[in-house]
């Protein structure tokens, strides 16, 4: 059903791309969601409360969104990673 809205949805899938050095923001994110992903290629830092984890190809992630987080490509290439977040804020 591409191209149909879907005005009850629950769940986004996202493909991310994050330049070397790029990030969210230094302001920590924060919203009333959940959220999982994969990464794709490359290498992220992901900052949620006071945890930091580094990851990279194959890596998974999950954590609520209602925490404090952020997203750092600390590395010299491309990181992509597809994540899914409910309820469908974005």
């Amino acid at each position: 059903l591409v191209g149909k809205s879907f005005p009850r949805r629950q769940l986004t899938f996202l493909i991310e791309s994050y330049a070397a050095g790029a990030d969210t923001g230094t302001e920590m994110l924060q919203n009333d969601a959940e959220e999982g992903g994969y990464i794709l290629e490359g290498q992220i830092e992901l900052t949620v409360g006071e945890d930091v984890y580094q990851l990279g190809q194959g890596d998974s992630y999950y954590f609520d969104n209602n925490k404090p987080h952020r997203f750092r490509n600390t590395s010299e290439q491309i990181c992509k990673i597809v994540s899914a977040t409910t309820p469908a804020n974005f």
